[in-house]
């Protein structure tokens, strides 16, 4: 349930206009709720008077996941929010072929027993059954929409990668980037229904009185900027395992200056048929990613790097990685594979950091979290 207070400003807008243009609720969502003016139901049609109090309540949904109790790192939670700590091995769905024993079922499950009801789990991003880190899931519709249509996302994950790239690397890297780039150039932008930028979202200028009060008491922040990162101390099941990758000092000779490691690729990813993998291909969708090398490790012919999306496509890092020579250790299906006795039971990709636009607050939310212990055992023994 929302609550808003009504401004003069607002007088005689439709309920409907308003909630889309001053509270970013989309239209799709605003099929499921039911509003009341002042303490009456009232239509979405109905214009709002000069000033009063106006109730959203969203109808219930029912799902057929089956609640399942599974342990959860939750990272943060409040009335709109919850992001979790995925493990590998773990499905973040179920299919057809799983039905049970997946991360949605936890989270289900977790619903329930907060609530004392079945609600939808509402994934903003999912991960690879194999890959671990941070998922956000929506609490209802209003902050399903606001994250898909309104908040600027970033996401930034962590991989191990076959092979060292060094700086004579990265310039061979780049200017094979460079002379195939008019090829995979993108042409028009607004064709790839890419992201606003946050400066051109009207957010409006009401105030969600009771929520805001309810919000402020709930979220774990520590500074006036609502940013939580690595530095806020929560806790975190993972947090011995963190190498500490902020402190330049820790790399010692290998680390790499910040301005020699950025690789940036934009490539069109392509599904060709029913094939699992995915191919470099004109016909395909326009993606961007953004290396950083963190750390190279000669002993095992190995790379740390730090990979930024910037679109989300189906294995983006996995293909753009491998399209530039440097799969991931551990991937069956676009690298080497898996190596048991040297430790690599899966791909060695971790997504450890989220930046958001809360949808209630309008403020930015900032989570991070350690490298997840199996690889950082890989890297260190």
């Amino acid at each position: 349930m929302k609550k808003f207070r009504i401004e003069k400003e607002h007088q005689r807008m439709k309920i409907s206009q308003y909630l889309r243009e001053v509270q970013n609720y989309s239209g799709r969502s605003l099929r499921n709720v039911e509003v009341f003016l002042n303490g009456k139901q009232v239509r979405l049609t109905k214009k709002l008077p000069s000033h009063g109090n106006l109730r959203v309540v969203e109808k219930k949904k029912g799902t057929d996941i089956k609640p399942i109790k599974l342990p959860l790192d939750i990272i943060f939670e409040d009335e709109d929010i919850l992001v979790v700590n995925k493990e590998p091995f773990l499905l973040t769905h179920p299919t057809q072929k799983k039905a049970d024993f997946t991360l949605a079922n936890g989270i289900v499950n977790h619903f329930l027993e907060k609530y004392g009801e079945v609600r939808v789990p509402r994934f903003y991003n999912r991960l690879d059954m194999n890959t671990s880190g941070l998922i956000i899931i929506a609490k209802n519709s209003f902050a399903q929409a606001f994250l898909q249509n309104f908040s600027i996302f970033e996401k930034k994950y962590l991989a191990i990668v076959n092979g060292i790239i060094d700086d004579k690397e990265i310039a061979r890297i780049n200017e094979e980037l460079v002379k195939d780039g008019e090829k995979h150039k993108i042409q028009d932008l607004e064709k790839e229904n890419l992201k606003p930028e946050i400066e051109k979202v009207n957010f409006g200028e009401m105030k969600k009185y009771d929520e805001m009060e309810k919000i402020e008491n709930n979220l774990t922040i520590e500074n006036e900027d609502s940013k939580i990162s690595k530095s806020a101390g929560f806790t975190n099941k993972n947090k011995e395992n963190d190498l500490d990758l902020e402190d330049q000092s820790s790399f010692g000779k290998e680390n790499l200056k910040e301005d020699e490691t950025k690789i940036v690729i934009e490539r069109r990813i392509f599904r060709d048929g029913d094939n699992l993998e995915r191919i470099i291909d004109e016909r395909g969708q326009y993606a961007k990613t953004a290396i950083k090398v963190l750390k190279t490790y000669p002993e095992k012919n190995a790379t740390l790097v730090e990979c930024e999306l910037f679109t989300g496509r189906t294995h983006q890092i996995r293909v753009h990685l491998k399209s530039i020579g440097h799969t991931i250790v551990g991937d069956e299906l676009y690298g080497k594979g898996l190596n048991k006795e040297l430790g690599i039971n899966r791909q060695f990709l971790h997504a450890y950091k989220v930046k958001f636009t809360h949808p209630a607050t309008k403020k930015e939310v900032e989570l991070e979290i350690p490298m997840f212990a199996d690889m950082k055992e890989f890297l260190e023994k």
